[in-house]
């Protein structure tokens, strides 16, 4: 159930809507961060209002929790796919990207992140997260 809550929150791209613009892998990095210092309630204050429509901040804080929290510390993470859309289904229209990170943690040696990012007011906000 947990899980399901999580992908949940991964705003699925449509191929169509690909853009081939330059992505800036700073956000991302920023909020990455918050998450692998345990700050989870920090990092759902640092989300885009579409992330923080789609739960509260006691069952973001719980599904880290229950998922991210015994994967351990980073050992690495690199982006390896990124792409800039200008439409996601479920989503209002705006300009989003999707960054996918090859990540090895402390106690699972190959898993990949997707971050989905919304720019809002100039910045960009996370709006998803998933971990497979």
């Amino acid at each position: 159930m947990t899980k399901n809550i999580i992908a949940a929150l991964l705003i699925f791209f449509s191929p169509l809507a690909w853009s081939q613009q330059s992505i800036s892998l700073e956000p991302a990095t920023k909020w990455l961060s918050i998450i692998d210092t345990g700050a989870y309630a920090e990092s759902w204050q640092q989300a885009a209002p579409l992330f923080k429509t789609q739960l509260t901040q006691q069952r973001w804080v719980e599904t880290l929790e229950g998922i991210r929290a015994p994967l351990g510390q980073v050992i690495s993470r690199s982006a390896f796919s990124s792409g800039s859309y200008s439409s996601l289904p479920g989503a209002p229209d705006g300009e989003y990207m999707v960054l996918q990170y090859q990540t090895q943690f402390q106690h699972k040696a190959t898993s990949t992140e997707i971050l989905t990012l919304s720019k809002k007011s100039g910045q960009w906000l996370t709006v998803g997260y998933f971990i497979k």
